[in-house]
């Protein structure tokens, strides 16, 4: 599950008056045009990986069989569990999706819809933090078949990332790809911080999770080797971090050609 926090700018303001903005919605048509604009733009997230949805009902395609693509470092896997969050019985999440353990997509409904067969009783941790690595084959494999580009470990560990949050066919269509296999590394680190949007909102939640993903990229984020991640050693807290509205992404959209 992508850890989205909280909309920023119009949506907050949404969210923080929606009882009193519902009132007046009901006392005012007019209104209540407004309050389903705003209401389409807080909750058109949607919170599952948008490679699990990819990847939902399908084998997922990747490089030929025997091929094995980089695999991600403990860092970076670290990066990722933090930001999907961790649960270890089956939810809805925002979208009515029923979920479990770090994001993992049971199906495009909710729970009590489904038969939830194998995770019914839960899941351990361990068991979640192997279906997160099962989750994420496709998109490794996707990422290492369409960088030409020498790159390390912690490079391609921040483009995992990335792509299972964003998915694979907006990657793949990215200028953040084309400055990797360019090799313009700095220029590459700057488009992470594009895509920050969902529904047509900007999330703090993905503000800080491309602040980290850049960071690793570029070989600024570091822990020692089997420490857990830190979130704060990477999310930047200074006004005006975030490029100008004119040169965001939207994940559910994509770039704009």
């Amino acid at each position: 599950m992508v850890a989205a926090g909280q909309p920023v700018g119009l949506a907050s303001i949404f969210l923080s008056h929606k009882r009193t903005i519902m009132k007046l919605a009901i006392a005012t048509p007019r209104a209540a045009i407004v309050l389903l604009l705003f209401s389409g733009i807080v909750h058109g997230q949607t919170f599952v990986p948008r490679s699990q949805l990819e990847d939902f009902g399908s084998v997922a395609s990747g490089t030929a069989q025997g091929d094995s693509p980089p695999s991600i470092t403990h860092l970076g896997r670290e990066l990722v569990m933090d930001f999907e969050g961790w649960r270890a019985q089956a939810y809805d999440d925002p979208a009515g999706f029923c979920t479990i353990g770090f994001g993992h997509l049971i199906a495009k409904q909710a729970c009590k819809t489904v038969s939830l067969e194998s995770f019914a009783g839960g899941l351990t941790r361990s068991m979640g933090e192997q279906l997160l690595d099962s989750d994420m084959s496709s998109t490794r494999r996707s990422v290492a078949a369409v960088v030409k580009h020498q790159i390390n470990a912690e490079q391609y560990s921040a483009l995992y990332s990335f792509a299972f949050n964003v998915g694979k066919r907006n990657f793949e269509k990215s200028t953040l790809l084309k400055f990797v296999n360019e090799g313009k590394h700095q220029f590459a680190a700057v488009e992470f911080q594009r895509w920050i949007k969902a529904g047509g909102v900007v999330y703090r939640g993905l503000q800080d999770r491309r602040s980290c993903e850049s960071q690793l990229f570029v070989g600024k984020l570091v822990a020692e080797k089997h420490l857990p991640f830190k979130r704060a050693s990477c999310v930047s807290t200074a006004a005006g971090a975030a490029p100008s509205l004119d040169l965001l992404y939207d994940i559910d959209i994509g770039e704009s050609i």
